[in-house]
């Protein structure tokens, strides 16, 4: 079974006169972790927009083709229904924490979803301690470092369990531990059936994956 499929999708925003995306297939399974790679520029990060709903909810564009997930239906459903399915580790951290204090933020999700408090807390504790980032759990989001806001913002997607889950460039503000701190979360994301989609330049991460897409020779 498909989690995603893309069927001949093109894409090229308002300004452009040629197309940044052309004709790009790709699928993935459940259990499966792909990388998408390429230079500046190549169209890495819109396609996780693509992908995650953002484009066209909230960014403008012509879209060609086709984008089918298997248990909704990603033309017409509404951010909040698709982001239970599919949803996306943005690039900026800051473009996605919104709340105060880290608790805070881990719990918006789940809270959104109708969970008890009791499932509510045994995500965030999953998480925090996955990320092995218990001490920042009463810490003031606008205090945090970039590399910190990172985990806070992978975190906080993490306690909505989407099938498919997106990341833009994860490494970057990231030491060498806290990198393998992610590369094991992301290891048991896809062992628990779920789907990881990786836009990344760092080997590491690129070497994990099933499935390469390099967007520089599509």
């Amino acid at each position: 079974m498909k989690l995603i499929n893309v069927d001949d999708l093109w894409f090229k925003y308002p300004d452009q006169k040629d197309w940044l995306l052309t004709g790009l297939n790709l699928s993935i399974e459940p259990g499966q972790i792909m990388a998408i790679s390429g230079d500046n520029g190549s169209g890495k990060t819109t396609l996780l927009y693509l992908l995650a709903g953002i484009i066209p909810r909230h960014r403008q564009g012509e879209i060609k083709g086709e984008i089918v997930l298997a248990d909704i239906d990603h033309k017409n459903a509404d951010q909040p229904q698709l982001a239970t399915h599919i949803s996306l580790v943005m690039q900026q951290p800051e473009d996605q924490i919104f709340f105060p204090v880290v608790e805070q933020e881990l719990a918006f999700a789940p809270e959104n979803l109708g969970l008890s408090k009791e499932e509510i807390r045994s995500r965030i504790d999953q998480v925090l301690q996955l990320l092995n980032i218990e001490e920042l759990r009463f810490a003031a989001t606008d205090k945090l470092s970039y590399g910190q806001q990172k985990l806070v913002a992978l975190a906080a997607i993490h306690t909505l369990q989407p099938e498919i889950l997106l990341l833009d460039e994860i490494s970057s503000g990231l030491d060498d531990e806290r990198l393998e701190t992610v590369c094991k979360l992301i290891r048991e994301y896809a062992a628990s059936g779920k789907a990881v989609i990786i836009a990344d330049h760092h080997h590491k991460l690129l070497k994990m994956a099933d499935v390469n897409l390099n967007l520089s020779a599509v």
